[in-house]
Protein backbone atom coordinates (compact mmCIF):
# COMPACT_ATOMS: atom_id res chain seq x y z
CA UNK A 1 0.00 0.00 0.00
CA UNK A 2 1.48 3.77 -1.43
CA UNK A 3 -0.18 6.45 0.43
CA UNK A 4 1.19 9.97 -0.28
CA UNK A 5 -0.40 13.36 -0.03
CA UNK A 6 -0.35 16.42 -2.21
CA UNK A 7 -1.45 19.12 -3.69
CA UNK A 8 -4.77 19.30 -4.62
CA UNK A 9 -5.28 20.68 -8.64
CA UNK A 10 -8.01 21.17 -10.74
CA UNK A 11 -8.79 17.60 -12.46
CA UNK A 12 -8.90 16.78 -8.64
CA UNK A 13 -12.25 18.63 -8.17
CA UNK A 14 -14.56 16.34 -9.07
CA UNK A 15 -13.37 13.56 -6.48
CA UNK A 16 -12.73 16.56 -3.91
CA UNK A 17 -16.30 17.58 -4.33
CA UNK A 18 -17.36 13.70 -4.04
CA UNK A 19 -15.46 13.41 -0.80
CA UNK A 20 -16.72 16.89 0.45
CA UNK A 21 -20.19 15.17 0.13
CA UNK A 22 -19.44 12.39 1.72
CA UNK A 23 -18.09 14.54 5.05
CA UNK A 24 -21.40 16.54 5.42
CA UNK A 25 -23.42 13.74 5.06
CA UNK A 26 -21.11 12.24 8.15
CA UNK A 27 -20.86 15.57 9.67
CA UNK A 28 -24.72 16.54 9.56
CA UNK A 29 -25.68 12.90 11.59
CA UNK A 30 -23.86 14.48 14.40
CA UNK A 31 -25.00 17.96 13.85
CA UNK A 32 -27.96 18.94 11.69
CA UNK A 33 -27.29 22.07 10.52
CA UNK A 34 -23.50 21.14 9.77
CA UNK A 35 -23.88 22.46 6.04
CA UNK A 36 -25.41 25.74 6.84
CA UNK A 37 -23.37 26.77 9.65
CA UNK A 38 -19.74 25.23 9.29
CA UNK A 39 -20.02 23.75 5.65
CA UNK A 40 -18.20 25.43 2.62
CA UNK A 41 -20.09 28.51 1.25
CA UNK A 42 -22.58 27.06 -1.24
CA UNK A 43 -22.81 26.17 -3.91
CA UNK A 44 -20.24 24.14 -2.81
CA UNK A 45 -18.51 23.26 -5.90
CA UNK A 46 -17.35 27.09 -6.91
CA UNK A 47 -16.07 27.28 -3.26
CA UNK A 48 -14.34 24.22 -3.52
CA UNK A 49 -12.98 24.94 -6.93
CA UNK A 50 -11.74 28.90 -5.05
CA UNK A 51 -9.99 26.79 -2.63
CA UNK A 52 -8.31 24.44 -4.92
CA UNK A 53 -7.16 27.63 -7.13
CA UNK A 54 -6.10 29.19 -3.76
CA UNK A 55 -3.60 26.42 -2.99
CA UNK A 56 -5.67 25.37 0.04
CA UNK A 57 -6.54 21.91 -0.34
CA UNK A 58 -4.40 18.79 0.00
CA UNK A 59 -5.39 15.39 -1.25
CA UNK A 60 -4.30 12.08 0.29
CA UNK A 61 -3.80 9.09 -2.16
CA UNK A 62 -3.84 5.21 -1.39
CA UNK A 63 -1.61 3.83 -4.84
CA UNK A 64 -2.89 6.49 -6.26
CA UNK A 65 -6.32 7.00 -5.88
CA UNK A 66 -7.55 9.76 -3.83
CA UNK A 67 -9.76 8.73 -0.78
CA UNK A 68 -9.30 12.00 1.38
CA UNK A 69 -8.74 15.94 1.31
CA UNK A 70 -8.05 18.22 4.25
CA UNK A 71 -8.45 21.92 3.38
CA UNK A 72 -6.44 24.47 5.58
CA UNK A 73 -5.27 28.34 5.82
CA UNK A 74 -4.13 31.25 7.37
CA UNK A 75 -5.55 33.07 10.00
CA UNK A 76 -3.70 36.61 11.05
CA UNK A 77 -4.76 38.00 14.57
CA UNK A 78 -5.66 41.67 14.76
CA UNK A 79 -2.17 42.85 15.50
CA UNK A 80 -1.04 41.62 12.66
CA UNK A 81 1.88 39.99 14.09
CA UNK A 82 0.92 36.55 14.45
CA UNK A 83 -0.03 33.74 11.99
CA UNK A 84 -2.03 30.86 12.50
CA UNK A 85 -2.52 27.78 10.57
CA UNK A 86 -5.99 26.25 10.34
CA UNK A 87 -7.24 23.40 9.76
CA UNK A 88 -10.72 23.47 8.96
CA UNK A 89 -11.55 20.23 7.59
CA UNK A 90 -9.73 16.79 7.08
CA UNK A 91 -12.01 13.96 6.09
CA UNK A 92 -10.85 10.24 4.57
CA UNK A 93 -13.05 7.76 3.55
CA UNK A 94 -14.06 4.93 6.09
CA UNK A 95 -12.50 2.33 4.57
CA UNK A 96 -8.97 4.46 4.01
CA UNK A 97 -9.09 5.43 8.33
CA UNK A 98 -6.32 3.63 10.40
CA UNK A 99 -3.55 3.54 7.78
CA UNK A 100 -1.76 6.72 7.94
CA UNK A 101 -3.88 8.92 5.33
CA UNK A 102 -4.61 11.26 7.07
CA UNK A 103 -1.63 11.56 8.87
CA UNK A 104 0.24 12.02 5.52
CA UNK A 105 -2.10 14.79 4.70
CA UNK A 106 -1.62 16.37 8.12
CA UNK A 107 2.18 16.72 7.77
CA UNK A 108 1.82 18.10 3.88
CA UNK A 109 -0.70 20.73 5.30
CA UNK A 110 1.44 21.80 8.33
CA UNK A 111 4.86 21.81 5.91
CA UNK A 112 3.23 23.88 3.54
CA UNK A 113 1.40 26.29 6.20
CA UNK A 114 5.19 26.03 8.88
CA UNK A 115 6.78 27.36 5.04
CA UNK A 116 4.75 30.68 5.12
CA UNK A 117 6.16 31.13 9.00
CA UNK A 118 3.35 29.92 11.02
CA UNK A 119 4.19 28.27 14.28
CA UNK A 120 0.90 28.17 15.92
CA UNK A 121 -1.91 25.87 14.67
CA UNK A 122 -5.89 25.47 14.97
CA UNK A 123 -8.15 22.63 14.34
CA UNK A 124 -11.56 22.39 14.12
CA UNK A 125 -13.60 19.62 15.43
CA UNK A 126 -17.54 19.33 15.69
CA UNK A 127 -18.56 18.28 19.36
CA UNK A 128 -18.75 14.77 19.25
CA UNK A 129 -16.77 13.81 17.02
CA UNK A 130 -14.21 11.73 19.21
CA UNK A 131 -12.88 9.95 16.17
CA UNK A 132 -11.04 13.69 14.59
CA UNK A 133 -10.53 15.30 18.31
CA UNK A 134 -8.81 11.83 19.04
CA UNK A 135 -6.31 12.04 15.95
CA UNK A 136 -5.83 16.36 16.57
CA UNK A 137 -4.67 15.12 20.10
CA UNK A 138 -2.46 12.68 18.85
CA UNK A 139 -0.70 15.04 16.80
CA UNK A 140 -0.04 17.61 19.79
CA UNK A 141 -3.58 19.76 19.93
CA UNK A 142 -5.43 20.38 22.90
CA UNK A 143 -8.67 22.18 23.46
CA UNK A 144 -8.81 25.88 24.07
CA UNK A 145 -12.19 27.15 23.92
CA UNK A 146 -15.31 25.97 22.85
CA UNK A 147 -18.13 27.29 20.72
CA UNK A 148 -21.49 28.15 22.45
CA UNK A 149 -24.38 28.14 19.73
CA UNK A 150 -27.97 28.90 19.63
CA UNK A 151 -30.64 29.27 16.57
CA UNK A 152 -32.47 32.02 18.47
CA UNK A 153 -32.33 32.16 22.47
CA UNK A 154 -34.75 34.66 22.73
CA UNK A 155 -37.42 32.12 21.58
CA UNK A 156 -36.15 30.11 24.67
Amino acid sequence: MHITARDATEADLGQIIALYEDLAEEQSALRPLWRESEGVTRPANESLAKLVADDSVTVGEIDDAILGFLIAGLRTLVDGEERIGVIRYIFTEPEARGVGLADEMFKHAVTKLRAHGVEAFDAIVSPGHREAKNFYEAHGFSARSIVMHSSDPASE
